[in-house]
């Protein structure tokens, strides 16, 4: 933290030159100020001229918090063209298995939460993207969910009508590895191909 604030201090200098108040010293100060209940995990009070009042972090409508935060950070100009979101998009993924490594070394919670923060950037940077293209992310993640529920439900299908005669296991669950792949592919095969069975769950 010192590194980062002497680091903004010492890009500040100028303003010294302009306001006699303004020094590299009381600018330092004010950022320890504004950072300590961030650090020490605490809530700081919002000023009332916030672009973030009214929203709460922690809302388990995750993608109503994402997009109200998204349009604040486009409104304050920080946006990326596709190529940048691209790249970010890799960078967050480094930097997750990165984390992952370090917790399969050290497993402590400190290691945890630094992999799950960089999980969830992976998730807003993809969020991102997607309303970039004009997605929903939403609607996306819904798409995908009705995807595996199809495949799954197929496979089962699938290992039933076959059970005895092709898979001598008793379930799903007791399957080779090489079994239940052929399943997956066949199923994934059967709603590309033909959409021979569908099971569309209602939103």
């Amino acid at each position: 933290m010192n590194i980062a604030l002497n680091s903004f201090a010492n890009q500040t200098t100028f303003a010294s030159k302009q306001h006699s108040s303004v020094t590299p010293q009381n600018i330092e100060q004010d950022l320890k100020n504004i950072l300590q209940p961030f650090m020490e995990n605490k809530k700081a009070k919002i000023p009332s001229y916030s672009l973030t009042k009214g929203i709460n972090p922690n809302n388990n409508d995750v993608f109503d918090t994402f997009t109200k935060l998204d349009d604040i950070t486009r409104e304050i100009n920080f946006v990326r063209t596709p190529q940048e979101w691209t790249n970010c998009l890799m960078e967050e993924l480094d930097e997750f298995l990165i984390a992952r490594d370090e917790y399969n070394v050290n497993p402590s919670v400190q290691n945890y939460d630094h992999m799950e923060e960089e999980m969830g950037d992976i998730f807003y940077t993809a969020a991102s993207i997607a309303k970039d293209s004009q997605i929903n992310p939403k609607e996306a993640f819904k798409s995908t969910n009705r995807k595996f529920f199809n495949r799954i439900n197929i496979m089962e299908r699938l290992f039933e009508a076959r059970k005895g005669r092709v898979y001598k296991a008793d379930s799903l669950a007791q399957c080779s590895d090489t079994e239940r792949r052929s399943l997956w592919n066949t199923a994934k095969r059967k709603i590309y191909d033909a959409q021979a069975l569908q099971y569309n769950v209602q939103a």
